[in-house]
């Protein structure tokens, strides 16, 4: 019989992973935590990839008068060609404990304007001059500048932007069957919400109103981001293990290796992924699960 142990595994993998990252992770802590730490600061990291980069128009127009032009083009830059944008960002993206409440209500990041890195941190000096964007997998889009002073993560006028010039970005979060939202709060008082851990669900912006692109928060300062995938994860190593113990034979046999040699295991790389390692094969990866045994049987004829 095979021996499978997929929490093992999972848990090894984001030791090393974190390691490698700089992601401080108590080892001691069960399955359950060690992933939704490590998930905080996974979501938080914005993955270099080509992205089509988008102005706010009414920025734009100002851009060539704003005293730091030159960060904001390198910024811009960088996003063009798919760099890393995570040096721009806080220096405690790292730290399991810092929750960035903006990036999980909104979906929006905020940059250090500063084109200095420190040595010791690796980050870009971390400076009073904010740029803020909406970024997606697709794109990335500049929203606009501003101080680092109270409220100013938790200003509707972010989300404005998105409402005013690009509705096909957040169109899929408009909610027609709602008209208001109360209780009416202010951005300093949406803030302080926000740390307490409260989740207002949805935004009024002009006479519409919008579900949290970023879902929100959880009371314990995760998001539901966070606590969704975990659960999505844990669900799924489980399944992944119930299917391989009905269909070991077989599936040994369709990789044309011999049960005893088997050794199923979950890695992540690039992705989490289901890998035998005998034989070197990455089966699937999260959220995949394996075919049935009927099919199995099918493709082996």
């Amino acid at each position: 019989m095979l021996q499978i142990d997929f929490e093992n595994d999972l848990k090894n993998e984001i030791t090393k992973v974190s390691l490698k990252l700089g992601i401080k992770i108590n080892p001691n802590l069960d399955l359950d935590n060690i992933l939704s730490d490590y998930l905080t600061v996974r979501l938080k990291i914005i993955d270099p990839k080509i992205r089509i980069v988008k102005f706010n128009p009414a920025f734009f127009a100002t851009i060539n008068s704003n005293s730091k032009i030159k960060e904001i083009q390198s910024i811009s830059r960088i996003a063009s060609f798919g760099g890393d944008l995570n040096i721009f960002q806080s220096k405690k993206l790292f730290q399991t404990k810092f929750h960035d409440h903006l990036r999980n209500e909104w979906n929006i990041y905020h940059f250090h304007l500063s084109n200095k890195i420190e040595n010791k941190t690796g980050f870009v000096k971390q400076v009073n001059e904010l740029l803020f964007a909406y970024i997606d997998d697709e794109q990335i889009i500049f929203l606009g500048t501003d101080t680092h002073k109270e409220g100013i993560f938790a200003d509707t006028k972010w989300i404005e932007v998105l409402h005013d010039y690009f509705p096909d970005v957040i169109i899929k979060f408009r909610d027609d069957t709602i008209f208001d939202v109360n209780p009416k709060v202010n951005s300093v008082d949406r803030q302080i919400l926000w740390n307490k851990g409260y989740s207002l669900g949805f935004t009024k912006i002009r006479d519409v109103v919008y579900h949290s692109p970023g879902l929100g928060r959880t009371t314990s300062g995760h998001s539901i981001e966070v606590s969704m995938t975990a659960s999505e994860i844990m669900r799924w190593i489980y399944k992944l293990k119930e299917q391989l113990i009905d269909c070991e034979k077989e599936l040994c046999n369709y990789l044309g290796i011999s049960i005893d040699k088997a050794n199923f295991k979950i890695r992540i790389r690039d992705k989490i992924e289901l890998v035998e390692t005998f034989s070197n094969t990455i089966l699937l990866h999260f959220s995949e699960i394996l075919i049935s045994k009927d099919e199995l049987i099918k493709r082996m004829r």
